[in-house]
């Protein structure tokens, strides 16, 4: 989960920089198929066998809202402070609460309302909308709810679907939505920037793999909250690289997101593990 965390923060930092002379949808574009390069010897060794779905459609809408998720993140990351916009895009576990009970008819109980409403105060505190709100702000929280979107779909397709096969598709679908786009804005990329290109699909390949490997070692309650390790390494990086200090409302309203993210991972990881009545 550290190296899942350096992997995928040090992800966005890299798009940080590149959104610094390259368009947004390049730099997503690049994100998806610098990743699907990575991908390759493992169509090479699968083949059809490996591709073959009858869920096309599926793969279709998850690649939509992630593809769109992920654009918001490297919008949001590229005009916010790193941190800033780490944690936003951490409010995740909050908006799949409200998500489930608006579109799965998920019954929302007391604790987890109450989880729901502190976590979204610690977003208000962190965007501070007395100051006027950074419209960056706004597409990173809407980024986590498009990535709340992906997450049930998701979840729907591993019913039936390997998870490889869920990874490519979204890589696959997502070079080709974000090309469109990127076509029209496109800038070529200088030697230096096809360097750092590939340091961002290998960081943003490799921070999944962990990440699913981080899951798949241990306990729900015990990895899920590691995973918050990437706002402190978010932290450091902005500050470090990108000479970035957040406020002290911004520790604050972290501090408040992360403690009901938590919270609420721990919690159904909590309920699931409950002995259910006879």
């Amino acid at each position: 989960m550290l190296a899942a965390g350096l992997a995928l923060t040090g992800m966005f930092a890299i798009g940080k920089h590149l959104a610094r002379d390259l368009p947004v949808f390049e730099v997503s574009l690049f994100r998806f198929a610098g990743a699907l390069l990575f991908f390759l010897p493992w169509v090479a060794r699968h083949r059809m066998d490996g591709l073959r779905t009858q869920r096309i459609t599926g793969h279709l809408v998850r690649a939509f809202f992630g593809a769109a998720s992920l654009f918001c993140m490297m919008y949001s990351v590229a005009h916010l402070l790193l941190a800033d916009a780490t944690v936003l895009g951490f409010t995740i576990p909050l908006w799949n609460i409200v998500m489930s009970a608006l579109f799965l008819g998920e019954r929302i109980r007391l604790r987890r309302t109450l989880a729901t409403v502190v976590g979204f105060i610690g977003v208000i505190i962190v965007v501070k909308p007395q100051g006027g709100v950074e419209p960056a702000a706004l597409v990173a929280i809407g980024g986590a709810m498009l990535a709340s979107c992906a997450l049930i779909t998701m979840k729907d397709l591993t019913r039936t679907e390997p998870s490889d096969r869920i990874v490519f598709y979204f890589l696959l679908f997502g070079s080709l939505m974000m090309g469109v786009p990127a076509a029209l804005v496109w800038q070529p990329p200088t030697v230096e920037q096809w360097l750092w290109i590939l340091l961002l699909g290998l960081f943003g390949s490799s921070g999944q793999l962990f990440l699913t490997r981080g899951y798949a070692a241990g306990e729900v309650t015990i990895v899920a909250p590691m995973d918050f390790l990437r706002v402190i390494i978010a932290g450091l990086i902005g500050f470090v690289i990108f000479d970035e200090l957040p406020d002290i409302w911004a520790f604050v309203g972290s501090a408040v997101v992360i403690g009901a993210c938590i919270y609420v991972v721990r919690r159904e990881a909590m309920l699931k593990t409950a002995p259910k009545p006879d």
